[in-house]
């Protein structure tokens, strides 16, 4: 959910042609993109990590089984 929020709002900032954001660079770059870039990298890294752990268990349980006689 907040990957699709931080999405939308730069989105619909570009559509707009960046009209609501200041257009000083230390403001733009400083605090529109670095500080709500973090809101995208965090939950994105956070994803990625729990993708990996998946496929991990996901093949961990693939894995054949050998019977014991």
């Amino acid at each position: 959910g907040q990957l699709y929020g931080d999405v939308l709002y730069f989105a619909t900032e570009a559509r707009a042609g960046w009209t609501h954001s200041d257009p000083r660079p230390l403001y733009f770059w400083g605090y529109f993109v670095g500080l709500n870039g973090l809101w995208l990298l965090v939950p994105g890294l956070l994803l990625l990590d729990a993708c990996r752990q998946l496929a991990t268990a996901q093949r961990g349980h693939d894995r054949p089984r050998h019977k014991a006689h």
